[in-house]
């Protein structure tokens, strides 16, 4: 970590009217503490952190319709989950983590910090008509005086926010 002596007024690259102290580890750009992004070996300017970022994008533009596809496919199926009862709380993240696991290894276990949107994205698509029927028999039954339908709607958001978030947060971890 490069610091300026306390006599020579430095401006940091981004915010001109920022004075500062701190400066890139990698490249020696001054740095304001707003742009400065922390690493085990020092500070890290924006540019730098975007350059290195870049380095470990190895997905393909073929890659993100892959994934998009798999995760419709394998989303569309894995919607019958909520009709097993409770056990959605248990089968709902495997089926998440089973759901990652297959898009990563279909794209060849290439990197990109965008995939698991395109995955989230498309669990869903998918599970939107599962939901608008939950929904429109939810009505119905209320509108018959039963309030069991919406217990049916809940299982189903809970499993959507379950495969969704298990799906995400393992491709986030790779």
């Amino acid at each position: 970590m490069t610091v300026y002596n306390e006599e020579e007024v430095q401006y940091c690259k981004w915010h001109s009217k920022t004075e500062t102290t701190l400066a890139c580890y990698q490249c020696g750009t001054p740095i304001c503490i707003r742009c400065a992004r922390r690493t085990p070996v020092g500070y890290i300017c924006p540019d730098c952190l975007r350059g290195r970022k870049q380095r470990f994008e190895q997905a393909r533009p073929t890659d993100y319709i892959i994934v998009a596809s798999i995760a419709l496919v394998l989303g569309f199926i894995a919607n019958i989950l909520p009709l097993v009862g409770w056990y959605v709380i248990f089968l709902s993240p495997l089926a998440g983590i089973g759901i990652a696991e297959v898009v990563w290894r279909a794209v060849g276990r290439r990197y990109s910090s965008h995939l698991w949107w395109v995955v989230g994205a498309s669990l869903v698509v998918s599970s939107a008509p599962v939901f608008l029927l939950s929904l429109l028999s939810s009505i119905g039954s209320i509108s018959a005086g039963n309030t069991w339908g919406v217990v049916g709607l809940i299982w189903v958001a809970l499993h959507v926010a379950l495969i969704v978030g298990a799906a995400v947060g393992r491709l986030r971890m790779q």
